[in-house]
């Protein structure tokens, strides 16, 4: 177990590099669909091998950042200077969380939490700027009179009576 533990930090390591290239990128303007989700799929596949390790701190801060991610490659949030400057701190605290999970470390939860705090702030602001005439909502009427009625009501439902005993 050990020996995989091992590959997946070295993985890590890969993989922020990778994000920290395309956040970069980023900051220099590029905002092309790839360069994103090379970012997203850095820190979703961070947060993947955290999961499978039990590494908490490192899972709900990469859920949070990929969240916000998320919300960018399918353009319901805009990249700004701000938000890049966010990833770009995000990408800094990514990193010393990998390394405090892979040395067995106590993590800062007081400044993961912080950013935390930042990226759903992003996420929350993008959904209160929706516009309600975008939402598609067809409300529904249900009659429950005649229930039992034929064509009415609930489908027929087999008769538990008939189900096999274990």
């Amino acid at each position: 177990m050990q020996e995989i533990m091992a590959s997946f930090f070295v993985e890590c390591e890969e993989l922020h590099e990778a994000l920290i290239d395309a956040l970069q990128s980023m900051a220099d303007g590029e905002h092309d669909d790839e360069t994103i989700n090379v970012a997203f799929r850095a820190v979703h596949s961070i947060k993947g091998g955290a999961g499978a390790f039990g590494l908490d701190d490192l899972v709900g801060f990469s859920h949070q950042f990929e969240t916000v991610m998320d919300a960018c490659r399918s353009s319901e949030l805009a990249i700004t200077e701000e938000l890049v400057q966010l990833f770009l701190r995000c990408g800094d605290m990514l990193s010393d969380l990998i390394r405090c999970s892979r040395d067995g470390e106590d993590c800062d939860t007081t400044s993961s939490q912080a950013l935390i705090t930042e990226l759903s702030a992003f996420a929350a602001a993008e959904t209160e700027d929706a516009d309600p005439a975008d939402i598609d909502f067809q409300p529904m009427t249900l009659s429950l009179d005649d229930l039992d009625a034929p064509g009415g009501g609930l489908p027929d439902l087999p008769d538990l009576d008939d189900l096999p005993t274990l």
